[in-house]
């Protein structure tokens, strides 16, 4: 009965839509299939996948769905979550937003709209040329849609602040297939609701940005031996609470461990203008000694690309995260841990198991203004920062899949009790890295997930995206 009903679902879209269902024997499907960011997702298999060119074709997409009543579906964008289902449905209906791909500025170029199934690559070279920029994604095959709903950090973070929180405004379809516009005043709460809260509210199917000014940066990665973790430490405990941040300069550190090379200190200074190495970040290039240095002047968009190509796709993937607040004795905790952790996957084919630690320091804090987004975050931090710690694993076989997956729940679970022991725990998950048991829409707090659900209610008051697009982090 079940697989009769579902079926009954791609038919009904075959139906109304011919041209935009494809089907197992089909290209269109294997494209979208292997187009998914990790194996996990290439390995969820759909019934069909619908594969929509506009905002009326996504919201006869959801009302015919819907009108059944048991048609359960996946919306996806870029795909990039890694963990099966999250952006994927098996046996049921996949609706992949890649053809809504627009990249339209305004007449003064001081907005931008974008389809959210457009890459924050394709984005940045499109703006490049007429020196404009957007705060989008690090990487450059990440979606648009999907690192926006989540919150969204980018590169220069402490200068623009979150992603969202560089909104203008979203087209949304609702669960009941109507178009609406959501912004700071109209349907003011469900914009707000967008920012953080992810796909619990309906399909974004176009959002404005705004532009800034961007030429070329100073960026690349510094590489050091796990010998000098003390001295890039402590300069990265500095450097985000500097009491003069230079709001040009941003930093991510990670730990590294490779199958094969062992194990390295990565560091990622980006800098928002043409300045070869900046007092900002002149703790961390003194470091010696370096085992490779790329730091170069160089565009916004390859920089993105030459992370991309750092995590690419076809493989396992994981991802998962916590908070802390800026602590060098924790940050040595996070690091002997990581360490330790090393030895139990070094056997793994192909394996790269790492942590970066990504500052959201007190810049970028205050950047969230206005009616604000639904993170949950305060304006400042106590200690000047909190910092994500973030894991993310790649590997080749599925059969290590276990392993790894258990080691990676068990290096963020002793990360946590750490820092929970040394009074630096932050409750805040970040849902753009979060997995599968960990629940980021909670740890923004009781009084937004309220709020949230409350939106929920006014406009999916049946609970479509809760109950039949169970993808990806619920309203639980």
């Amino acid at each position: 009965m079940v697989a009769i009903n579902l079926n009954l679902c791609c038919w009904a879209l075959s139906a109304v839509m011919p041209r935009l269902v494809s089907y197992p024997d089909s290209t269109v499907y294997s494209t979208s299939l292997q187009s998914y960011w990790s194996q996990q997702e290439v390995h969820v298999t759909p019934s069909c996948v619908v594969s929509p060119t506009t905002a009326p074709e996504v919201s006869l997409a959801v009302k015919t769905l819907t009108t059944l009543g048991f048609c359960k579906f996946a919306v996806r964008s870029g795909g990039h979550t890694p963990f099966a289902g999250s952006a994927n449905m098996a046996t049921g209906v996949t609706i992949d937003l890649a053809a809504l791909n627009q990249i339209t500025l305004s007449a003064d170029k001081s907005l931008v709209t974008i389809g959210p199934g457009q890459r924050w690559g394709n984005v940045y070279a499109e703006l490049e040329p007429l020196g404009l920029a957007v705060a989008g994604g690090r990487s450059s095959s990440i979606g648009v849609g999907g690192l926006t709903l989540g919150g969204g950090t980018f590169y220069f973070a402490p200068r623009e602040g979150f992603t969202c929180d560089n909104v203008e405004s979203f087209e949304v379809v609702l669960a009941d297939g109507s178009i609406v516009t959501a912004d700071a005043v109209e349907n003011s709460d469900l914009f707000v609701a967008l920012k953080g809260g992810s796909n619990n509210f309906g399909i974004v199917t176009q959002i404005t940005y705004r532009t800034f000014a961007l030429g070329p940066i100073w960026a690349g990665n510094i590489i050091y031996p796990v010998s000098t973790v003390a001295q890039n430490i402590q300069a990265f405990s500095d450097f985000i609470s500097a009491p003069n941040f230079d709001q040009n300069a941003s930093m991510m550190q990670t730990f590294g461990y490779t199958a094969g090379f062992g194990g390295a200190i990565v560091n990622a200074p980006v800098y928002a203008a043409p300045v070869v190495n900046p007092p900002a970040f002149q703790n961390f290039t003194a470091i010696q000694p370096q085992m490779e240095n790329t730091m170069a002047i160089t565009t916004l968009s390859n920089t993105s690309i030459a992370l991309d190509a750092s995590s690419p796709g076809g493989f396992y993937q994981i991802l998962a995260s916590i908070t802390i607040e800026n602590d060098v004795q924790t940050l040595q905790t996070v690091f002997d841990l990581w360490n330790t952790s090393c030895a139990d996957i070094a056997n793994v084919s192909g394996i790269v198991w790492t942590i970066t630690t990504q500052p959201i320091n007190n810049a970028v804090l205050s950047k969230t203004t206005g009616l604000g987004n639904s993170l949950g975050l305060p304006t400042s931090a106590p200690s000047g920062s909190f910092i994500i710690v973030e894991l993310a694993a790649t590997w080749s076989q599925a059969n290590d899949s276990t392993l790894v997956t258990t080691s990676a729940n068990e290096l963020i679970g002793d990360i946590t009790a750490a820092a929970k022991a040394l009074g630096t725990w932050n409750r805040y998950i970040d849902l753009n890295h979060a997995t599968t048991g960990q629940d980021p829409i909670s740890s923004y707090g009781p009084t937004v997930k309220a709020k949230l659900l409350a939106v929920s209610k006014k406009y999916d008051r049946h609970g479509v995206f809760q109950k039949l697009v169970t993808g990806g982090f619920k309203l639980r």
